[in-house]
């Protein structure tokens, strides 16, 4: 990814803008500002008043804060941030928003009051965060729209088909986060456990009710708890990094006694989560004429596929 001529690492240029922590991320992402490629703010008035928006001052700060900012994408995609880099790229305005800045396959907009907003065009439009801010300290915790950060090494993503955060939060005595939280979704923590809940978008997000963790004793006392205090809440784990599959002729294990497998995208899947004697997790998944047992442990995840003995 190269930022252009004048490109800078973006944390030192977020500074007093972004937390420490958010900052940090972008550094691991190997994100750079440019603030050449953003566009001066009366420059970028007239722009916006010529396309019809006369409402911008919110546009006119992200554009200061993050104009110019490019953000690669897990996959190496060069994600560019600034109203002005978009308008510039013959995205147009509308509805009163403005396009701000990509995600993998989309954009982001922004409206008036300097809210974060999608509209893929297909489904009605949800407000993701309430400013720009919010939306990228998210991302350090774990949520980057349209998915969860399950994909990072080491990090591990608890789905659940039922929006229960606030109750599970309290059961594992994990703390709603102020800063984090507005009125699209509450954020909790507790220590490398961050859990969040979207009601605002819950169809076009990975899961209702999201959790995030680093520790394997995290993601084990967060199935402890589903299995315990909601008992009727379908969960999945998903691990970071890459995996290494094997097949078995073996007969396969039984299911064991946990908390229901379930995912909110795919009904056809049924299984359970345990708590394994090793310190792990294993996820059992029983799918069409096979089943598949994952030992997720602190070192990553193996997956082993039976063939069921009725196929």
């Amino acid at each position: 990814m190269s930022s252009g001529k004048g490109g800078s690492g973006a944390a030192e240029s977020l500074a007093g803008v972004l937390s420490a922590r958010a900052r940090a991320w972008l550094g691991q992402r190997g994100a750079a500002r440019d603030p050449g490629r953003a566009t001066a703010p009366e420059a970028l008035r007239e722009q916006l008043a010529r396309l019809g928006l006369t409402e911008v001052e919110a546009m006119l700060r992200f554009e200061e804060a993050f104009g110019g900012l490019c953000v690669p994408s897990m996959e190496g995609e060069a994600l560019w941030f600034g109203v002005g880099l978009e308008l510039e790229r013959g995205v147009r305005p509308r509805k009163g928003r403005a396009p701000m800045g990509d995600f993998p396959h989309g954009t982001y907009w922004m409206d008036a009051r300097g809210r974060v907003v999608i509209d893929d065009g297909v489904v009605e439009p949800f407000v993701l965060a309430e400013d720009a801010r919010r939306l990228f300290e998210r991302f350090a915790i774990g949520q980057e729209y349209p998915v969860c950060a399950f994909d990072w090494p080491g990090r591990m993503a608890v789905e659940m088909t039922a929006d229960v955060a606030a109750e599970l939060a309290a059961a594992i005595g994990a703390e709603r986060v102020d800063e984090l939280s507005d009125g699209c979704q509450a954020v909790f923590q507790r220590g490398d456990l961050a859990i969040w809940s979207p009601p605002a978008f819950a169809e076009m997000s990975v899961a209702p009710c999201t959790a995030v963790a680093s520790d394997i004793a995290s993601v084990r006392a967060l199935v402890a708890a589903v299995h315990k205090g909601f008992p009727d809440v379908g969960l999945s784990v998903r691990v970071g990094g890459a995996h290494g599959e094997e097949r078995s002729s073996a007969p396969a294990p039984e299911m064991p006694a946990g908390a229901p497998y379930e995912r909110w995208d795919d009904g056809e899947p049924t299984g359970a989560i345990a708590l394994s004697d090793d310190g792990g997790v294993v996820q059992w998944i029983a799918s069409g004429d096979e089943i598949v047992v994952e030992q997720i442990s602190q070192d990553g995840l193996r997956r082993v596929r039976f063939r069921r003995a009725e196929a």
